[in-house]
């Protein structure tokens, strides 16, 4: 309706990068920060579509979460974003780590932990749901 609207273009790169749409994902996303007008943003999709580009899906994503854990340094950055990467890398223990951090701080990400797509691979280990257990979430 609106092709303006940014947080439209995130949640399609989001929904690209479950469906294994990696270039779509990428290309989604640097439109949804360009539209928000976050440089930081902008720079980190410039960055990660650069990795892509060069060495592959796997090498970007481990780029997108080192660039988002060195944003979150000077602003603030939802950990549970940082967790499903980690969660979509395979990285179990950073996933669960990342998580409990946003945990702890009740970061708005964890609203999606039962729908997120990259929590599937975390779902039969039982730390997720100790986590859910926590959150008085249904399992």
């Amino acid at each position: 309706m609106d092709p303006t609207f940014a947080l439209a273009h995130f949640n399609l790169s989001d929904t690209y990068l479950a469906m294994g749409r990696y270039d779509l994902w990428l290309g989604e996303w640097k439109k949804g920060a360009a539209l928000s007008n976050d440089k930081e943003d902008s720079m980190i999709a410039d960055k990660v579509t650069e990795v892509y580009g060069r060495s592959g899906f796997h090498a970007a994503l481990v780029e997108n979460a080192e660039l988002l854990k060195q944003l979150a340094k000077h602003r603030y950055v939802d950990p549970g974003h940082i967790g499903y990467r980690y969660a979509t890398l395979g990285d179990k223990d950073q996933a669960f780590a990342w998580l409990e951090k946003a945990y702890a701080e009740k970061a708005d990400s964890l609203q999606y932990i039962k729908t997120e797509f990259a929590v599937d691979a975390l779902r039969t280990d039982p730390r997720y749901a100790e986590l859910l257990k926590r959150m008085e979430l249904p399992q």
